[in-house]
């Protein structure tokens, strides 16, 4: 069995002047949402391998926020082709994940997540809002042997389900 937990990143701050898309930080709601969201998969027992993230700011945040619960003693590996990725860029990156790692959470930007959820698990998402979390397994040893419609969502969750 293969699982993939596709985050989206928390809010981000748009009010700063100057600053690119890129290196957009979290705002307030963001920086309390991940630790929130971080803690709740936690207490659900998530043993992740490795946590993969786009090297934008708000993302790379996020992620660091899931590391210090669910993998603290591995760094995240960060992916810049995460970033502009459309969901068949994310698909070509699975297949490409190591086999023995099981579990592995992706953080990204939207509409991707949504997209790649849709693509993988046919009992999709209809959005995914800022910080949510869709989780989503294969019946696969393999993560090349991935296929469109192959992946059951095991579950859907964001802050406002947990707060």
């Amino acid at each position: 069995m293969k699982t993939i937990l596709f985050a989206r990143h928390a809010k981000s701050n748009w009010n700063e002047d100057g600053i690119s898309d890129f290196d957009r930080p979290l705002n307030e709601k963001g920086q309390s949402d991940a630790p929130l969201m971080a803690k709740y998969l936690q207490q659900c027992g998530y043993l992740i391998h490795e946590i993969m993230s786009s090297d934008a700011a708000r993302a790379l945040a996020t992620a660091e926020e899931y590391k210090k619960r669910l993998t603290p003693d591995t760094p995240v590996v960060l992916n810049h082709s995460i970033y502009l990725a459309s969901h068949l860029d994310i698909v070509d990156i699975i297949k490409t994940l190591p086999a023995k790692k099981s579990t592995i959470m992706l953080v990204g930007h939207n509409p991707t997540m949504t997209d790649v959820v849709n693509y993988y698990a046919e009992n999709g998402v209809t959005d995914m809002p800022s910080c949510s979390v869709a989780i989503v397994q294969f019946d696969v040893s393999n993560w090349h042997d991935i296929k469109k419609g192959s992946g059951d969502l095991l579950a859907f969750e964001y802050p406002k389900k947990h707060s």
